[in-house]
């Protein structure tokens, strides 16, 4: 059922990556089709959802239930966001790897085209939430509106120019997705702070800090052209 009602958000990130990648001169110079573009986003859905859903049983695993039960049990709410984002990176990974493909536009495309269906994706789970949850759901679509106004106005345009360097756009969405899913659980979980300290959370932080670093990593190398020039 839950995979069900994410079928909008599935088809606003299919429909925006079309619309970056059909024109994208790169793309086209390096002889990436729309198709191939296709063919890698489905594939690397499959692989997001086989982390999802794999983060969500080792986040949640009862030693009395077999973990192959657990794994291909479908039930409302067992999927990990967190997963699926750190399956879709290993995905792109090896797809820029194998395939010859430029990983830092494919993952800024990528990132975009998600950021264009979290919000949606994210109302949709209002379906199996409890009352007390709604809340920071709702906020939670608030700031991720935000944030797409934000990458969609202010930095996609700057990664066509080439005034911004290619990865960044990614690498500043999983600061801000990181960043602001521990906030929202932190805020969540100030009337019992101990149930913060979660595998999700924990993992979340792992994405936080790695984000940093990477953030850190392209700073110093454009810093260091810069110097040579």
């Amino acid at each position: 059922m839950e995979l069900l009602v994410l079928l909008p958000a599935l088809l606003i990130f299919l429909f925006s990556l079309y619309r970056l990648v059909k024109d994208d001169y790169i793309f086209i110079r390096k002889g990436i089709s729309l198709e191939q573009s296709y063919d890698i986003s489905f594939i690397t859905l499959w692989v997001s959802l086989f982390f999802s859903k794999l983060f969500y049983v080792l986040f949640h695993f009862h030693s009395k239930q077999n973990i192959f039960v657990q794994f291909f049990s479908i039930k409302n709410g067992e999927f990990s966001l967190v997963g699926a984002i750190s399956g879709g990176i290993i995905a792109l990974f090896l797809f820029s790897k194998y395939r010859k493909i430029p990983l830092g536009r494919l993952s800024d495309f990528f990132s975009l085209s998600f950021l264009y269906a979290l919000p949606f994706g994210l109302l949709a789970n209002a379906f199996f939430v409890s009352k007390n949850q709604l809340l920071y759901l709702f906020l939670n679509v608030f700031i991720y509106f935000v944030v797409l106004l934000f990458f969609a106005q202010f930095l996609y345009p700057k990664i066509l120019n080439r005034t911004m360097k290619e990865g960044m756009l990614s690498i500043l969405f999983l600061l801000l997705f990181s960043f602001i899913s521990l906030l929202t659980s932190l805020l969540a979980s100030l009337k019992d702070i101990h149930s913060f300290i979660t595998p999700q959370n924990g993992a979340t932080l792992v994405l936080f800090i790695v984000s940093i670093i990477l953030l850190i990593k392209e700073n110093s190398s454009a810093h260091s052209r810069r110097s040579l020039h």
